[in-house]
């Protein structure tokens, strides 16, 4: 799918394309619509990046206890 943003609207909205990608990633992410990864992708930043861009937003990160329990398990298979 492909979504035409018209010129007018960048130039009104004083954005450049990347930083409307970027906006666009921050409203999903914080609608739980897309997660981390995905939004930081979508956005073309790394998630360190993305990180300090919903920081600065005031937004936090959706972790919860199974997000834990994965991270716990790669770091068990990593050390191994």
């Amino acid at each position: 799918m492909r979504l035409e943003i018209p010129d007018n609207f960048l130039k009104k909205s004083n954005l450049t394309e990347s930083q409307l990608k970027v906006e666009f990633a921050i409203f999903l992410f914080s609608k739980n619509i897309m997660t981390l990864g995905q939004a930081s992708n979508f956005a073309n930043i790394d998630s360190f990046e993305f990180q300090k861009q919903l920081g600065e937003r005031k937004i936090s990160i959706h972790y919860d206890e199974k997000d834990f329990d994965d991270d716990l398990q790669t770091i068990k298979r990593v050390i191994k």
